[in-house]
């Protein structure tokens, strides 16, 4: 089963060279709202650990570190459809509470991450859709 994230910000990523000279990487700018489908297609490298085979915006093939995943994971550089849910219910608590203290700071801030949270949702939730009728069509 694949699993499937969105950047919540812009950031770098270093993919690693594993040829023999091993002298060189590559770095690649993964921007908001770019999708990344984690597959199940992992390896192991003796020296360097699990990695894992990642599609970004179903163009981009190429390995990530496990660590390097979940970095971006607990950091909230990427999030999945489940936690925008979680924090979108969240958010929604925090501008009845901010509207229930006149709290008028909070209650523009709330919104604020509430809307650009609904935003991410939709993009992911149009991504999956298109993805799931590619897969019945095929």
């Amino acid at each position: 089963m694949h699993h499937y994230f969105i950047a919540v910000e812009t950031f770098e990523h270093i993919i690693e060279c594993f040829c023999p000279d091993g002298a060189h990487e590559d770095s690649l700018e993964i921007k908001k709202e770019d999708i990344i489908e984690v597959t199940n297609d992992r390896q192991y490298m003796f020296d360097n650990g699990w990695y894992i085979k990642v599609v970004l915006n179903n163009d981009w093939h190429f390995h990530m570190a496990l660590e390097d995943l979940e970095r971006y994971f607990t950091q909230g550089m990427i999030i999945s459809l489940v936690d925008i849910e979680l924090k979108i219910n969240h958010l929604n608590y925090v501008i009845d509470q901010s509207l229930g203290k006149g709290d008028e700071a909070a209650f523009l801030q709330s919104t604020k991450s509430l809307k650009e949270s609904k935003q991410l949702k939709l993009n992911l939730e149009s991504y999956l859709s298109h993805v799931s009728e590619n897969l019945f069509m095929s």
